[in-house]
């Protein structure tokens, strides 16, 4: 996979988590190891409805291909998701 589709998958991921965070830290980039929940408040069920289009935006059905969910803790975990979810694309 080229290093632009990487990237791209992780752009991706920070733009769908600033739509969903209902706490940004201003004026600072988002570092990979915010936490979901505590730094950022995304709770359960909007993680899920945010990994969903994820999957959409990547052109991949997240739920076929089993992704737990549960481990999902930082900004990181979801960006390795992302980059999961752009390796198993055909």
């Amino acid at each position: 996979m080229a290093e632009a589709e990487l990237e791209s998958a992780v752009a991706q991921v920070e733009r769908l988590v600033r739509e969903y965070a209902q706490g940004l830290p201003e004026g600072r980039p988002l570092d990979a190891r915010l936490s979901l929940k505590n730094d950022l408040a995304i709770e359960s069920l909007s993680l899920v409805s945010l990994t969903l289009r994820l999957g959409d935006e990547l052109g991949v059905d997240v739920v076929e291909m089993g992704l737990e969910l549960g481990d999902v803790k930082t900004l990181g975990d979801l960006q390795n998701i992302a980059l999961t979810i752009s390796r198993s694309k055909p």
